[in-house]
């Protein structure tokens, strides 16, 4: 069975050397159904297992609260409005009346320019109850997290992302030292591991964590603040707390029917939902381009062994003559269409992983294989083959010996 597969591989071979021109357009439907097929699978696989670290990175089980309308779309997000009902009360209330809430961490937050020395970074202020640091899993590369006493003494203490530090002090410590937020002195008492960007795009190491009073009260000067982080309890779907959260906001405000939410409510879910949507769009596009593709890759096949059928009848009538049956001529044909269709589903192969590494260097994805893909496609590739090797191995039994050795 080797020796046939090799002899028939040798054959096609033979006749794509002989036959080049011919041989490479019709293998290039083939081809380009199988680079798509692996190119996709292979970076979905590297989309998802960046989206499982983002959302390690932004943090599980947990619900974003914040006032005013708040637009999440992908990686952007958008504030169409804002609203100043939203106080420390409310919040508190709300951890206190849902039992499915695990954790509430109220936070004020705003963008202001920082400046050591002479020099200038400009980066979000998050003030925030030191609860944050483990419902947003931020790690502590140097010094310490705020205490709830330097929270209650209104203490003008900060834990600096990476970049702050970067940009601001490194190589040397910056703790003990004082930034000037907004010209306010401010110590600095640890540095943020680098993190990268969350789900919405914002750039986790160009943050600044103060406690949640001081800011409000010595930097912004509000009584309200802009949103919660809320961790829900383990197997509690989301979706449902969300919903409760809303119907307890809207009652306790006393808000007629008709009224509009002036808060907005979204979980991980919510801001995956549009990224799952665009994939899936891609998919579907994916597969009805490859399916064209194989189907002008399966047409191309048919072709060439068609039109080789015809330019070989010498060949098959010697090989009858000597002994040769139908049976082996078919199978003969067939292993030649089905050798030239994995020569063009091979190299779609190379050429996909090629793609998959350019796209996954631009776009910062992990590397992976999606072997279902994979398989899928060198077995669309036999089949394609088989198929198209049909009608041209049938019509080269058609010829019998006497006839074509006489003609």
């Amino acid at each position: 069975m080797v020796d046939l597969l090799i002899f028939h591989l040798k054959i096609a071979l033979r006749n794509l050397l002989i036959h080049k021109k011919r041989m490479v357009l019709s293998l290039l439907g083939i081809l380009f159904a199988v680079m798509s097929l692996v190119a996709f699978g292979n970076i979905s696989e590297g989309l998802k297992a960046k989206l499982e670290m983002e959302i390690s990175r932004f943090g599980e089980n947990l619900i974003i609260l914040r006032s005013g309308i708040f637009h999440v779309a992908g990686r952007t997000s958008a504030q169409f409005s804002e609203a100043r009902t939203l106080k420390m009360k409310d919040i508190k209330s709300i951890k206190e009346s849902l039992v499915e809430i695990e954790e509430v961490v109220p936070f004020f937050d705003s963008s202001y320019p920082l400046r050591f020395g002479e020099k200038k970074v400009t980066a979000l202020i998050v003030g925030a109850e030191n609860g944050v640091f483990n419902l947003r899993n931020v790690e502590i590369f140097e010094g310490r997290i705020f205490t709830d006493k330097e929270e209650e003494d209104l203490e003008r203490v900060a834990v600096v992302g990476f970049k702050v530090y970067e940009n601001l002090f490194a190589p040397f410590s910056p703790i003990g030292k004082y930034l000037l937020i907004y010209r306010v002195p401010t110590e600095i008492i640890g540095v943020m591991s680098e993190k990268g960007s969350d789900l919405f795009g914002q750039d986790q190491d160009l943050v600044v964590y103060m406690p949640l009073k001081t800011f409000m009260r010595r930097y912004s000067n509000v009584d309200y603040v802009k949103g919660a982080y809320i961790k829900v309890k383990e197997g509690v779907p989301l979706s449902d707390v969300k919903q409760k959260i809303r119907s307890f906001l809207r009652s306790v405000r006393k808000m007629k029917p008709e009224e509009k939410d002036d808060f907005s409510i979204f979980t991980v879910e919510d801001i995956l939902k549009t990224k799952e949507e665009g994939t899936r769009l891609v998919s579907i596009l994916t597969v009805i381009s490859s399916i064209i593709s194989f189907l002008i890759g399966g047409l191309g096949i048919f072709a060439i062994m068609l039109l080789s059928v015809t330019e070989r009848r010498v060949e098959i009538g010697i090989r009858r003559a000597f002994g040769s049956s139908k049976k082996d001529t078919i199978f003969q044909f067939l292993g030649e269409s089905t050798v030239v269709s994995l020569i063009g589903g091979i190299s779609g192969v190379l050429f996909g992983f090629a793609a998959t590494i350019i796209v996954d260097a631009i776009g910062d994805f992990p590397f992976k294989v999606s072997v279902k893909n994979l398989i899928l496609a060198l077995s669309v590739c036999v089949f394609v083959g088989i198929i198209a090797g049909i009608y041209p191995a049938m019509r080269a039994t058609t010829y019998e010996p006497t006839e074509v050795l006489s003609s």
